[in-house]
């Protein structure tokens, strides 16, 4: 999630006009404390005020309610595509169908974050790392029950059924291009 999401974020929890520690809003937004302190005066700064309320059950508060449009997919978006997907020709209703399933995919991989162990939370966020930076990686993967250590450049994360899988550059040879099961990588050496 970039900076400016986890902005979004938090004022989106702050809105609910609870007091949150900042110990609290760091594990919720995976960042340290220093970072949400950050985003406390970035968002001052726009003219959002957040109380600094001290004392033993003290924290963050923002009085102020703020609507936070949506930025993830919901069921609601996926209705409505169904019903435009049905007022199309066939041709463009496979193109829909194929962009619907990619965006189902999307929020999958989104919503069992929660769900997620933070092994594989962690598996994840060094991955798109490498992604974003386009950096190799060293795994180790298991294959047919054999463990194999492999130089990577990973390309992108998906879901399929329920998967997570990992898009990657597996060699040097501009084609060798494979589809990695998230669970069967042991190990990442950064």
């Amino acid at each position: 999630m970039s900076k400016i999401s986890k902005n979004i974020k938090m004022l989106d929890i702050l809105s609910s006009g609870k007091v949150y520690s900042c110990k609290r809003l760091s594990e919720m937004l995976e960042v340290s404390p220093r970072t949400i302190r950050q985003y406390k005066d970035e968002l001052e700064k726009e003219g959002l005020y957040i109380e600094n309320i001290m004392g033993k059950n003290g924290g963050y508060k923002l009085y102020s309610k703020v609507e936070v449009p949506s930025i993830l997919f919901n069921e609601n978006d996926i209705n409505k595509i169904d019903l435009i997907i049905n007022k199309l020709s066939d041709n463009d209703k496979k193109e829909l169908e194929n962009i619907k399933e990619k965006i189902n995919n999307y929020c999958r991989l989104v919503n069992n974050k929660d769900n997620m162990s933070e092994e594989d939370k962690t598996k994840i966020n060094i991955i798109q790392d490498a992604i974003n930076n386009k950096k190799k990686i060293m795994i180790e993967y298991f294959s047919n029950g054999v463990k194999k250590s492999r130089c990577i450049l990973p390309i992108q994360i998906y879901v399929y059924e329920n998967t997570i899988m990992v898009v990657v550059h597996y060699s040097d040879e501009p084609n060798d291009i494979r589809h990695l099961n998230l669970k069967r990588i042991e190990n990442i050496i950064m």
